[in-house]
């Protein structure tokens, strides 16, 4: 396995933020894969994915603010910061002198790609979709894949769902001082201890309000969506028909994998290099 180099980039607040290296091609790459982590951040997973990519391409990962090791932990400043964030690195890699940049996502991730694209539809030459989950009120997960914990998987996380709501109806009704509440529990990776609470503001930022229809038609020659078909938060079935239906976009089952462990299945670096 390739050892990670840890930097960090300035974003426009002046904030430091951490992304890590984590393939460095032997030849100068012309491309660029920027990968979005989900709820949790599953550093060996993409540490993984790294080593099984096929493509010829540098792989950066950036540790997306509030998860890393500053003093504002499990929150961060307003609705909408991780948007700035991420355009900032996407800027940041940009310089460097690629030919292309792709954004990758996993799970709650490609959430995070939706709301970049909404923006900016050219934010990347290529989107990279992995066990998307767009949004809880999607009719495509499992009902309780927002509590996920047993012996049989490694995806272990919980969102206190009923307040998440609660707070969301008051955010749309103009009462903000409560945005710093905790609504959600996750392992934390980067500091060892037992839990890191994550803030409805840092949630919130993660997810668009409500995803149009429209997204990902006039970019869907750009779009790769991988779902495994042993995935603990997916119905892989449904969901392929929501993307089909919704925005024309076929999404590929990769059997025997689960949620996490798609992210390094050989057959999804066979599939997605082969494009």
């Amino acid at each position: 396995m390739t050892e990670p180099h840890w930097s960090s980039y300035i974003a426009r607040d002046f904030t430091r933020l951490q992304y890590a290296v984590l393939k460095k091609s032997a030849s100068s790459a012309k491309e660029a894969i920027i990968i979005i982590h989900g709820i949790t951040a599953e550093f060996h997973h993409h540490e993984a994915f790294a080593d099984e990519c096929l493509r010829e391409s540098d792989i950066y990962f950036p540790v997306l603010r509030g998860y890393d090791q500053s003093p504002k932990r499990g929150d961060i400043d307003y609705i909408g910061q991780y948007d700035d964030d991420l355009f900032d690195f996407i800027h940041f890699i940009e310089k460097k002198g690629y030919e292309k940049v792709i954004l990758a996502g996993h799970s709650m991730g490609c959430a995070n790609l939706l709301r970049l694209i909404q923006k900016n539809k050219s934010a990347a030459s290529e989107y990279l979709f992995i066990a998307p989950f767009f949004h809880p009120t999607l009719p495509v997960y499992r009902e309780e894949a927002t509590e996920k914990s047993s012996d049989r998987t490694d995806v272990d996380y919980t969102v206190f769902d009923k307040k998440v709501m609660l707070l969301m109806t008051l955010y749309k009704m103009n009462f903000h001082q409560f945005n710093d509440r905790t609504v959600a529990e996750i392992p934390d990776e980067f500091n060892k201890s037992e839990k890191l609470t994550l803030s409805f503001r840092l949630l919130a930022s993660r997810f668009l309000e409500k995803i149009p229809p429209e997204l990902l038609k006039d970019i869907k020659d750009k779009v790769s969506i991988y779902v495994g078909s042993e995935d603990e938060v997916l119905l892989h079935d449904e969901f392929q028909r929501y993307v089909k239906d919704h925005w024309n976009v076929d999404v590929t089952i990769i059997q025997g994998t689960d949620h996490n462990h798609i992210l390094h299945h050989s057959q999804l670096h066979k599939e997605w290099a082969g494009q």
